[in-house]
This record gives C-alpha cells, structure tokens and sequence, in this order.
C-alpha cells in the first residue's frame, strides 16, 4: 500500500523562473533520493503565490517526519499545510 504526502507551500516570495529551475534542478533528485519514494506531481501557480506537491512513498513512515508546516522549504517557499492520504487507486 502506498501513501501520500499532500503539501501546499506559499511560494510568493519566490521568482518563478528560479522556482521552476528548483523544482527540476534540486527537488525532484531530493525526492527521488529519499527511501520509499514512488512517484511525485509538483504544481505551482506563481501568479498565486501558491504551489501542491503530491509526493508518493511506499510507507507511510517517510511521511510523517520528512515536511513539516512551517518549514522553508527554499529561500521565499514556505510549507503551509499538509496531510498525508492513502493512495486508494492509481492510474501509473
């Protein structure tokens, strides 16, 4: 079974051509490096200050202590919520 971390970020402080470079460049190899990860979706709406990530692991113990609210996740990136949801159905 699988499971997923579910993280909107207030990213309004950030420039969104180096936000784009940070999410290809620096957090997808993060993510791919932590053990248990399967899969991820980051989306971002620059022009809303906002971003999601769905981050999904093969356990749920990766989740709970990995991202925190509160936590700057770069430079003008900020974790504002986030909850962690069983994968029920998948299409990959």
């Amino acid at each position: 079974m699988n499971y997923a971390a579910l993280i909107e970020v207030d990213n309004g402080r950030e420039d969104p051509k180096e936000g784009r470079m940070g999410l290809r460049d620096e957090l997808l190899p993060a993510l791919m490096g932590m053990p248990g990860f399967v899969n991820t979706l980051l989306l971002t709406a620059y022009e809303c200050g906002r971003g999601v990530a769905v981050v999904v692991f093969d356990s749920q113990e990766e989740l709970v202590s990995s991202f925190a609210e509160g936590q700057e996740t770069r430079e003008g990136v900020v974790i504002t919520r986030k909850g962690v949801l069983e994968v029920s159905a998948s299409s990959g």
